[in-house]
Formats: C-alpha cells, sequence, structure tokens
C-alpha cells in the first residue's frame, strides 16, 4: 500500500511538471509572437543566409589545400595551421557525409551545406551549432522520429542552439504539416501557415 502511495505521487508530480512546463513553453511562445513584426521579418533572408563571398583579404591570409584526414575523409578549401579557415568541404568517410561552409577555426560558420545517407541540411551555423535559419530534410526511408513528433521528413525554420526555436514548419510523411512558434524543439504556438512563411522572410 505504501509502495502505492509512493507512485501514485510520482505520477502526480511528473504529470504537473510536464504540464507547467509545456505552459511555459506556451508563454515564451507567446512573448515572442508578441515581439516579432509579422511582414518580411527577413527582409535580406538570402543575403543573411548566404553571406558575402570570400574577400581578397582572406584569399591574402589563407591558402586553398587538400588535406587527407585520419578517418579517411578529406578537406578541400582554404586553410592555414592545421585548420580550415574559410570557404571549403570536408567528407567524412565514417558517416559518408560532405560539409560545404565558410570554416572558422575548423568549425562550420555562416552560410552551411550538408549532406548525409540519412538528412541534408541548409541555414546558418555558429561555432559548429545551428543557429539561424535553416531546412533540415531527413530521407523518406528513415524519417526523424522522437517522443514529441514521428515521422517527420522537413523543418523549415528558425533554430537557436541547435534546437528548433522560433517560426518554423514541420512536415510529416503523411502529407501533413504543423506550423506556429518553436520553444525547446516543442510546437507551442500553432500559426497558419502563410504567417509563419511571411514571417521568415518568404
Amino acid at each position: 500500500m505504501k509502495n502505492l502511495l509512493l507512485l501514485l505521487i510520482l505520477i502526480y508530480s511528473t504529470t504537473n511538471g510536464i504540464v507547467a512546463q509545456t505552459e511555459v513553453q506556451k508563454k515564451k511562445a507567446e512573448d515572442y509572437y508578441q515581439k516579432q513584426p509579422q511582414l518580411k521579418r527577413y527582409t535580406n533572408t538570402w543575403y543573411w543566409l548566404f553571406g558575402s563571398s570570400n574577400s581578397n583579404d582572406n584569399l591574402s591570409k589563407n591558402k586553398m589545400v587538400s588535406w587527407e584526414l585520419e578517418d579517411g575523409g578529406w578537406y578541400a578549401g582554404l586553410g592555414k595551421n592545421e585548420n580550415y579557415t574559410g570557404y571549403g568541404i570536408q567528407f567524412k568517410s565514417k558517416n559518408n557525409s560532405y560539409i560545404f561552409s565558410n570554416w572558422k577555426n575548423t568549425k562550420p560558420n555562416g552560410m552551411t551545406l550538408s549532406q548525409s545517407l540519412d538528412y541534408s541540411f541548409m541555414g546558418t551555423y555558429q561555432d559548429a551549432v545551428k543557429n539561424g535559419f535553416g531546412i533540415t530534410k531527413w530521407s523518406n526511408y528513415k524519417p526523424f522520429s522522437n517522443n514529441n513528433y514521428k515521422n517527420v521528413i522537413k523543418y523549415v525554420g528558425e533554430y537557436k542552439n541547435g534546437i528548433w526555436s522560433g517560426f518554423g514548419i514541420l512536415y510529416f510523411r503523411d502529407g501533413t504539416y504543423k506550423s506556429g512558434i518553436f520553444v525547446d524543439s516543442i510546437l507551442s504556438k500553432e500559426l497558419p501557415k502563410l504567417e509563419v512563411l511571411e514571417a521568415l522572410g518568404f
């Protein structure tokens, strides 16, 4: 009887914690929504995404290199002192993946394109972490799933510290979608798809 009572208390506490967290996320989403202008939020979305090209100054400080990596992969692009230091492409044989980016200290930065057998990404990185606008597409044969969402094949929207955060749209394998504002990778405020696209600058 005592064990059953403890179990009920634990379930009650956990459930309340989840509900409270959801309410906090909803409030964060509403605050975010109220603070953001809704039309053409990113006037220069594509310039922001792709950034400026390699400048002559950057080329003069670095040189074109072609390095073989210990794991059997390779890097080709601008480099200096064994660091990736500009635009270049890295191939990793372990997961058969490619990453093209404007590297800084061997970390992807700015506009980045990456592709593997399971998924592809186009968007902005900051010190090897997804930050800003991005489009991630998972393979139809291996869609993304977690405790909150099943069979996701594409996310279009904002990232913060590597997670879905801000305006975004999730597309599912069955052709449906969900759109709105994400907090901690959870859709916390649903909005019409057109409104989300306008907020993202499309």
